[in-house]
């Protein structure tokens, strides 16, 4: 493998990763944003 496929896959794994971790942070608030959203615009 040369030194750019190492990158490309080092790299999709830090994305890929990244974006699980903010999925789950948005799952874990998304309850207090539905209550925010009912109550109506601020």
């Amino acid at each position: 493998m040369s030194g750019w496929e190492i990158f490309t896959w080092i790299s999709v794994g830090i994305l890929g990763i990244g974006s699980i971790i903010v999925f789950i942070l948005f799952l874990r608030d998304l309850p207090e944003l539905l209550k925010k959203s009912e109550k109506g615009p601020s």
